[in-house]
């Protein structure tokens, strides 16, 4: 006797039934497949013409440059409290004093 499981012809597989058959019927599933179509390349297509040359963007300012700019303003603005605390101050000091 014959051991070895048939397939019907007309069975469909699908390819996870075909990895847990046996060796056997893998092979001969294997050997009656067609060659899997390779899809047909498409045509290259023509190199693009080069890019028309546009202006240079500015260029960035250096990043000292940034940061000098940024603790002036800074500086400027602390400046501008202490001149104000400061006259306060000294209104708030002749009132006092007015009141003596």
């Amino acid at each position: 006797m014959n051991d070895v499981p048939q397939l019907a012809p007309d069975e469909p597989l699908s390819p996870e039934l075909v990895l847990v058959l046996p060796a056997e019927l893998r092979a001969q599933v294997l050997a009656g497949l067609d060659l899997p179509a390779r899809p047909t390349p498409r045509p290259l297509a023509p190199p693009a013409p080069p890019p028309v040359a546009e202006p240079a963007a500015p260029v960035p300012e250096p990043i000292v440059r940034s940061v000098a700019k940024l603790v002036g303003v800074r500086f400027a603005q602390l400046a501008v409290i202490f001149v104000a605390v400061t006259i306060l101050t000294l209104a708030l000091s002749l009132v006092a004093q007015a009141f003596r």
